[in-house]
C-alpha cells in the first residue's frame, strides 16, 4: 500500500533536488588536458613495458638474424651505357623510339642488364652450375642434393640465383651503372659482377649485328620487289610513247625525282615560235626603211654615217694643211683623192640601201607568211599531244616514284652493309670488379639500429592502438567529458590494510582526497551535503562501499549524526568492513520491522552508526520496488542528520535505480582504468530515467603517474604529513569541530 506521506515526502524531496544547483566547485582541472604532447607521453608512460618489450623483442629478431645469415660479400663493377640513336631507315620520321635522350633508352638497358639471357650467358661462360661453392653457399655449404640434379636442372637454378642476387644501381644523372653482385665468396662476387658485364656488352654486340642481319635481307628482298616495279613501270612508259607517238628531249629530274621532258612537236612550236616573232620584226623594220625617202635614209644608214665622219675628218685636216701646204702638194693631193672616194663609197651605198630596203621587205614578208603556216599545224598536233600525255604522266610518275624509292633502298643497303662490318658497341666497363675486403651481410650495428628504430616505432604504435581499443575511463578528463558529470573528488591508488583505521588517520591519502570529496559534497545542493545519499557505480568492486563508508565517516567527525546502510542485498559488506554478523539489517525493515526495534552498530570512535544489509532476501527487487525503503529512509532522517546508503551495482540490476529514486542525490563511482565507457553510460541512463539526481562522480584507484594527469594526488593529499600532531584530537580540526 502506498503512504501518502512518504509520497509526499518524495514529491517535496525531488522538487528540492531539482532545485538544487550543481556542484561547480569540484571540478578538477589539469594543465595537462588541453596539451596532447603530455597526453600523448601519459599513454606511452603507461604502456612502457609494452613499449620496452616491442624494443626488446625485435632486438632480439635482429640478434637471431645476425648470427643465422649467412655472410655475402659484395663485387661491384661500373659500366658506361652511351647515348645512340638506332635506326633502319635513313629517313628522320622512321628512326626507332629509343631516341637517346629518353628515358626509355636506358630503362631498357638496365632490364636487358638483368635480364636471364645475360645471367645465362655469365653461367656458362662460368660453369657456375658445377661450381658448390656458388650452388651451395647460400645455404651454408650443406648438400641439399641440388648438385646430384642434372645439368641443365643445375644451368636453371643457377639462372635464377643470380637473378636473384644481381643488382643494378644506376648512376643517377650519368650514363655509368654499378654491376653489383653478393654471394658467400669474395672472389666468386668479383667474377660473377666482371662477367655480367661482359656478357651484356658481348650481347649487346650480337643483337645490334643480328639486327643489322634482319636489315640487310628485309632491304635485299624489298630491292628485289622495287626492282621489278620500277622496270615494270619504266616498260609501260616506253610501250606508251611508242604507240603514240611521244619523242621527249632534255629530260631532267628535280629533287623529287620526277622526271620532265620536252616532246619534240612542243619543241618545234617553240623555234617556230620564236622565227616568227624574228620575221615579224624584220618584216616591220623592211617596211620602214622602204616608206624612208632620200637623205632620211640614207643619214639613218650606220655606214653612211661612219664614211660621212671620216670625210669631215679629212676635210677638217685638209682646211688645217692649207695653211702650211699649197693645193699641189702631194699631201693635199692625197688627202683630195681620199675625200672623192669617199663620196663615191657614200652614193653607192645610199643607192644599195634604196635598193635593199625594197628587197629586204619582200623577203621579210614571205618569210612570215612561211613560219605562220608552219605554226599553226605544228598547234593541232600540240593539242592533240597533251590529251595524249595525260596517261604518259601516268606512267612516267609511277617509274619516278619507283626509281626514287629503289635508289633510297640501294643507298640505305650499302650503309647497313658497312655498319654491319664495324664492331661498334656503346657499352664499355668503366671499372673492373674488384674482390670486397669484407662481407656486405649481416652488418651488425645497423641491424641492431635498425631492430631499436622499428621496435621502438612498433612499440609507440602498439600503445596507440591499445589506447584506442582501450574504452576504459582513466582519469578525470574522461570523466567531464565523456560521462557529463562534475568530478566531486579523485581517490588515489593507495594500499591501507584496516579502511577504519586509515581513515582515522587525518593526515593519511586516503582520508585527504575524502575529505576533498566532502568539500564538493557540500557545494550540491542550497543546503550543504544532501541528508540522503546513495552511493553506486556501473559494476561490482570499484570502491562505491569505501566511498560510502568513507563519506560517512568524514561527515561523523564533523560532529554529524550519521547512518550508512547496506542496501546492497545481493552481496553485502558493510558488516564486513565494521566487523559484526549479517544476522539483521535492511532487509529485516523493508519486510516490515519497526526503525526503533534496529539498534544500529557503532563504527569507529567519532559517532558513526551502521546497519547492515541483514539475511539475503530471495528477491531484493521486491523490497525495494516497494514504498517502504521511502518510509524507512524518512523515518531514519527525522533521527540522523544524514543517511548515507550503499547501493548495489547498476549493470543488470533494478536495485540501484529503485534506491536511487528515493534518496535526494546520487554518487556515481568510477574504477580509474576498469570501468568501461560503455557501461558507465548505459549506467547512468538508467539512473536518470529512474529520476535520479546524480550530483557527480568520484573517481577510485587513480594512479597520477600512469595516468599521466597533471599532478600528482599523491603529492597533493600528502602535503603536510611530516607535520602531523602526535596525540590524537589536539589538531585545528578538533577545536574547529568544538566550535561548530
Amino acid at each position: 500500500m502506498n503512504n501518502p506521506l512518504v509520497s509526499a515526502r518524495r514529491t517535496a524531496l525531488h522538487e528540492q533536488m531539482n532545485a538544487s544547483p550543481m556542484p561547480t566547485t569540484a571540478l578538477i582541472l589539469s594543465e595537462a588536458d588541453d596539451n596532447p604532447i603530455v597526453e600523448y607521453l601519459s599513454i606511452f608512460r603507461r604502456r612502457i613495458w609494452w613499449i620496452i618489450g616491442a624494443i626488446v623483442a625485435a632486438c632480439a629478431f635482429a640478434f637471431y638474424l645476425t648470427m643465422t645469415t649467412i655472410p655475402l660479400y659484395r663485387a661491384t663493377t661500373v659500366i658506361e651505357v652511351s647515348r645512340e640513336t638506332a635506326r633502319v631507315l635513313k629517313s628522320e620520321d622512321a628512326e626507332s623510339g629509343l631516341t637517346a635522350n629518353s628515358l626509355e633508352f636506358y630503362q631498357t638497358q638496365y632490364g636487358l642488364l638483368a635480364s636471364q639471357k645475360v645471367a645465362a650467358a655469365a653461367s656458362r661462360k662460368l660453369r657456375l652450375a658445377d661450381n658448390p661453392t656458388f650452388m651451395l653457399g647460400y645455404a651454408g655449404g650443406e648438400d641439399n642434393g641440388v648438385m646430384r640434379l642434372s645439368r641443365q636442372d643445375r644451368q636453371n637454378i643457377a639462372v635464377k640465383m643470380m637473378k636473384q642476387y644481381t643488382l643494378i644501381e644506376p648512376v643517377r644523372n650519368s650514363g655509368l651503372v654499378n654491376v653489383r653482385f653478393d654471394s658467400p665468396n669474395a672472389e666468386l662476387s668479383a667474377q660473377i659482377s666482371g662477367a655480367i658485364a661482359e656478357a651484356f656488352i658481348e650481347t649487346n654486340l650480337q643483337r645490334r649485328f643480328e639486327a643489322n642481319s634482319y636489315a640487310r635481307e628485309f632491304l635485299e628482298k624489298e630491292l628485289d620487289r622495287v626492282r621489278t616495279a620500277l622496270e615494270d613501270s619504266e616498260r609501260r612508259v616506253a610501250d606508251y610513247a611508242g604507240r603514240n607517238d611521244i619523242i621527249e628531249v632534255n629530260r631532267v629530274s628535280d629533287k623529287s625525282g620526277t622526271t620532265q621532258g620536252q616532246a619534240i612537236s612542243e619543241l618545234s612550236l617553240e623555234v617556230l615560235n620564236n622565227q616568227l616573232a624574228q620575221a615579224k620584226g624584220a618584216r616591220i623594220a623592211a617596211a620602214a626603211k622602204s616608206q624612208a625617202q632620200g637623205q632620211a635614209a640614207v643619214l639613218n644608214d650606220g655606214g653612211i654615217q661612219a664614211m660621212q665622219a671620216q670625210r669631215a675628218t679629212l676635210q677638217a685636216e685638209y682646211s688645217k694643211n692649207l695653211s702650211v701646204f699649197k693645193p699641189d702638194y702631194p699631201t693635199m693631193v692625197a688627202l683630195r683623192d681620199q675625200m672623192a672616194s669617199l663620196d663615191r663609197s657614200i652614193s653607192q651605198q645610199s643607192g644599195r640601201i634604196s635598193q635593199a630596203a625594197r628587197g629586204d621587205y619582200a623577203g621579210a614578208l614571205q618569210q612570215e607568211r612561211q613560219l605562220e603556216a608552219q605554226v599553226e599545224g605544228l598547234k593541232q598536233n600540240v593539242q592533240d599531244l597533251g590529251q595524249r600525255r595525260i596517261q604518259y604522266g601516268i606512267y612516267q610518275r609511277d617509274a619516278d616514284t619507283n626509281r626514287a624509292l629503289y635508289n633510297s633502298l640501294l643507298e640505305r643497303y650499302k650503309e647497313v652493309g658497312v655498319a654491319g662490318g664495324v664492331g661498334t658497341n656503346n657499352v664499355s666497363i668503366v671499372d673492373a670488379a674488384e674482390a670486397p675486403g669484407g662481407p656486405f651481410v649481416p652488418r651488425p650495428f645497423t641491424n641492431f639500429i635498425l631492430a631499436l628504430m622499428a621496435g621502438t616505432i612498433a612499440g609507440f604504435g602498439l600503445a596507440m592502438l591499445m589506447h584506442q581499443l582501450d574504452g576504459a575511463l582513466k582519469n578525470p578528463a574522461d570523466i567531464e567529458s565523456n560521462l557529463g558529470l562534475p568530478m566531486l573528488g579523485v581517490i588515489p591508488r593507495d594500499e591501507f590494510g584496516d579502511l577504519l583505521a586509515t581513515l582515522s588517520d587525518r593526515k593519511s591519502v586516503l582520508s585527504e582526497s575524502y575529505q576533498s570529496v566532502l568539500t564538493s559534497l557540500r557545494f550540491s545542493t542550497t543546503h550543504g551535503v544532501p541528508r540522503s545519499l546513495a552511493v553506486t557505480s556501473a559494476n561490482a568492486s570499484e570502491g562505491k562501499s569505501t566511498t560510502a563508508l568513507s563519506v560517512a565517516t568524514i561527515l561523523a567527525r564533523m560532529g554529524r549524526k550519521v547512518l550508512i546502510i547496506d542496501a546492497d542485498m545481493r552481496n553485502p559488506s558493510l558488516h564486513k568492513l565494521i566487523g559484526v554478523t549479517n544476522s539483521y539489517g535492511v532487509a529485516n525493515l523493508l519486510a516490515g520491522d519497526a526503525v526503533k526495534d534496529i539498534k544500529p552498530y557503532p563504527i569507529g570512535p567519532d559517532g558513526l552508526l551502521g546497519i547492515p544489509a541483514g539475511p539475503i532476501p530471495p528477491n531484493p527487487a521486491e523490497l525495494l520496488g516497494t514504498d517502504r525503503l521511502g518510509e524507512v529512509l524518512e523515518e531514519l532522517l527525522g533521527l540522523y542528520d544524514h543517511v548515507i546508503v550503499d547501493a548495489p551495482p547498476v549493470m543488470g540490476l533494478s536495485d540501484s535505480p529503485l534506491i536511487s529514486s528515493t534518496v535526494e542525490a546520487v554518487v556515481f563511482v568510477v574504477t580509474a582504468g576498469a570501468t568501461g565507457k560503455k557501461s558507465a553510460v548505459a549506467s547512468l541512463r538508467r539512473l536518470q530515467e529512474a529520476g535520479a539526481n546524480l550530483i557527480g562522480a568520484v573517481l577510485s584507484r587513480y594512479a597520477s603517474s600512469q595516468a599521466g594527469y597533471g599532478y600528482s594526488y599523491n603529492y597533493t593529499y600528502s602535503y603536510g604529513a611530516e607535520n602531523k600532531p602526535k596525540s590524537k584530537g589536539s589538531g585545528l580540526f578538533d577545536v574547529f569541530r568544538k566550535k561548530v
